[in-house]
């Protein structure tokens, strides 16, 4: 039997919901995202870095749980069955914001103030644009959207620098080691992390030279993927970089190395 189905405010995406239905988007919030912004600017990935950006940002990017409204009518009869669709909505109001940062324990809490002033910034930046206007009564809620899905930021910073990189390797190493039958005794585990590190700062000196023959139109999620690819591929070519990922190899894996 036919169907006709009606979506609440006549868009089904992961952005409209029956939440933000009324909403007045801006021009700019009519337009999809972009799929990455690559950051090779120093002074720009620093403005980016300040820690109540980047709560702001990685809330933005992992959005907030919502649904949608799907009403089907039936064509003979006319009866209506209604069906809530649940989906994740990456528009988000200031209030969303301040309360989802005090639900992610990774990131750092953010206050009203905080997240006004440096949304503010990061808008300037391009890293963040308004999406749309909701008015309930006389009173207009704000809701901001990354304008990519992805920030990539090429190089070090003095917010994540040779020491941030050595304690990220650390816990990433920890965890490899609760998860598979790897034994490494505590001068090993170090001597892994530090040659992590490495690998990473070598990375950084070509990230900028990468991330440079990006597209400006790229909108495909997918370009993070093929942008780390492409540095690995680039990285194979350095002798150093090899001889750094041949000795973790022989630190994890022994004799099963050699072959």
């Amino acid at each position: 039997m036919l169907k006709q189905t009606i979506i609440s405010g006549g868009l089904m995406n992961s952005e409209m919901s029956r939440t933000i239905t009324e909403i007045e988007l801006t021009e700019r919030g009519k337009q999809p995202q972009s799929g990455a912004i690559f950051i090779t600017n120093i002074q720009l990935a620093s403005e980016f870095e300040q820690e109540p950006r980047l709560s702001i940002s990685q809330i933005l990017g992992r959005g907030i749980s919502d649904f949608v409204v799907e009403i089907s009518v039936e064509e003979k009869t006319g009866v209506r069955t209604t069906k809530e669709i649940p989906i994740t909505r990456y528009a988000l109001s200031v209030s969303e914001i301040v309360e989802l940062s005090k639900q992610h324990k990774d990131l750092q809490i953010v206050t009203r103030n905080q997240v006004n002033h440096h949304i503010r910034k990061l808008e300037e930046l391009g890293f963040v644009h308004k999406y749309g206007t909701l008015w309930v009564g006389k009173r207009a809620i704000d809701y901001y959207r990354r304008s990519s899905k992805y920030v990539v930021v090429t190089m070090a910073t003095p917010y994540f620098d040779e020491g941030f990189l050595l304690d990220r390797e650390g816990k990433r190493i920890d965890q490899t080691l609760d998860t598979f039958n790897i034994q490494l005794d505590l001068n090993a585990k170090k001597e892994v992390v530090k040659l992590l590190t490495k690998s990473e700062l070598l990375k950084d000196s070509w990230r900028a030279m990468i991330a440079d023959l990006v597209r400006s139109d790229v909108t495909d999620p997918e370009v993070i993927h093929m942008y780390h690819w492409l540095l690995d591929a680039y990285a194979m070519g350095n002798n150093e970089y090899i001889e750094i990922w041949r000795n973790i190899r022989k630190i994890l894996f022994g004799k099963q190395s050699e072959g």
